[in-house]
């Protein structure tokens, strides 16, 4: 279900959305209590906090969620589009989306949602976020697949913000896996959640479509790594 036009049932969405939002971040946080997070690499980012450098954490979409979980109250901010289609929007899955970002805004993360307006608009203004000092998060694969490829905008992101790339390895010991193109997964209660730092992969100083696409596969493979040293650690 899409934001209605009707400005009354606009107003009843919001309500709704909001409402289920407060409940399930309550539940959530009960939640998050019964896992046991391990970190490795958290080195990376105490020296890019020192060095006040700009970085993107990268992970794979499939992972977002449980990365959340293990990097909440970092104020980071997060950015979030949909596929832009009248059949997505108008779909339940969009509802459950509205539920989510007001859930991932209760854990001390901002959200940029660039499906408000022109996609080009919404990575204009969150460059201008990176580069105000904000540390940012964003799937490669996303929005929509192919699942487990690289896209080159996270590279482009990062050369125009002046930041650096931070790639995240993730794996959980039980885990449960959403039905959607993405593989969704989210670690069960009383699980063994595993997130790996990489070590910041600077962009190149070219910004052309090969360059881009060389250093968006070079990242692609270092994701699959971290995933594989996460999956080791548990």
């Amino acid at each position: 279900m899409g934001l209605p036009r009707n400005p009354i049932h606009r107003y009843a969405y919001r309500g709704s959305t909001s409402t289920l939002a407060a409940i399930s971040s309550i539940i959530l946080s009960l939640y998050r209590s019964t896992l046991e997070f391990h970190l490795e690499g958290d080195d990376h980012l105490r020296l890019l906090k020192a060095r006040k450098q700009n970085y993107i954490f990268a992970i794979w979409h499939t992972f977002v969620d449980a990365a959340i979980f293990a990097l909440h109250s970092r104020g980071i901010c997060i950015y979030s589009d949909h596929p832009r289609t009248r059949a997505y929007e108008t779909s339940w899955t969009h509802f459950f989306r509205e539920i989510g970002i007001k859930c991932i805004r209760g854990m001390g993360y901002d959200v940029l949602d660039a499906s408000l307006g022109r996609q080009s608009a919404g990575i204009i203004q969150f460059i201008h976020t990176i580069k105000d000092g904000t540390a940012a998060m964003v799937a490669p694969d996303g929005p929509a697949g192919p699942i487990y490829e690289t896209k080159p905008g996270v590279m482009y992101m990062a050369r125009k913000s002046g930041s650096v790339v931070v790639p995240l390895g993730l794996s959980m010991s039980r885990r449960v896996v959403g039905p959607n193109w993405d593989d969704f997964a989210l670690p069960l209660p009383f699980s063994r959640v595993a997130l790996v730092v990489g070590e910041p992969i600077q962009p190149g100083p070219q910004i052309d479509d090969d360059s881009l696409r060389a250093q968006s596969d070079a990242l692609e493979k270092r994701l699959d790594d971290l995933c594989f040293r996460a999956n080791a650690l548990l």
